[in-house]
């Protein structure tokens, strides 16, 4: 069929000749979708919300000769606070930076759009701190893409790991303890309220974890999910 309706998140856009936009689209059942959308930046024009980055929609897109075009949209949410916060504004751009390198066309990723959903949701009305945000969407993202981290147990000796920490090491797919994490980088190192925090957050998830710890690894987290996807994040 020439038509296509799906629900979609703008991740990306690219200015086009003089009124029109290039989006890309993240749809949870046709993965990434690419689409031309014309006359969106002409100042009344119906599209323009639409072709707005990380707005989410109920898109009708018509396909003709491989390429895509939006004809219609219905916006469902805007998360137009993330516009007024820079900082916040950029970890929703790390967010979308992350599905961009996994999402493929007709690939459908239904866990990822719900989390990335949730996380926009959360960073534009919620009251949770932005970095703790992206270290919990960070931390589901890798566990959805197949590179959970073992969290309770060393990756070299097996032993339960214990109160004072441990090391994230992306080769080894998980923690391991100080005994043997003699050799490894000490940018990597978890205290035990930090690998507490991120088992509750695996368990439970963000919203119902008890308490924060004192410093959030984002940056510890961020290392891990580039060497898993092999490409760089921005930074935040």
């Amino acid at each position: 069929m020439p038509y296509l309706n799906c629900q979609a998140i703008v991740l990306r856009r690219n200015d086009y000749r003089e009124n029109d936009r290039m989006l890309t689209l993240f749809s949870p059942e046709h993965g990434r979708v690419d689409a031309l959308c014309r006359g969106c930046r002409k100042p009344k024009g119906p599209l323009l919300s639409a072709s707005e980055v990380f707005t989410m929609g109920e898109y009708v897109l018509f396909e003709s000769k491989g390429r895509k075009t939006v004809q219609s949209c219905n916006v469902i949410e805007s998360f137009y606070p993330l516009r007024l916060d820079y900082e916040r504004l950029r970890h929703a751009a790390l967010m979308a930076a992350a599905c961009l390198k996994t999402i493929q066309p007709e690939e459908p990723m239904g866990h990822l759009y719900i989390l990335l959903a949730r996380s926009l949701k959360r960073l534009a009305y919620e009251d949770l701190p932005a970095d703790a945000v992206s270290a919990a969407f960070l931390l589901h993202f890798v566990t959805i893409n197949g590179f959970k981290p073992r969290l309770n147990h060393c990756s070299r000796c097996e032993k339960t790991m214990g109160e004072g920490g441990g090391y994230l090491l992306p080769d080894e797919d998980g923690v391991c303890c100080l005994s043997c994490g003699k050799d490894a980088p000490k940018r990597s190192y978890l205290t035990f309220e930090q690998l507490s925090w991120f088992r509750e957050i695996l368990s439970r998830g963000i919203d119902k974890t008890a308490s924060l710890p004192n410093q959030v690894p984002l940056k510890i987290l961020k290392q891990y999910t580039e060497a898993k996807i092999e490409s760089a994040l921005p930074e935040v």
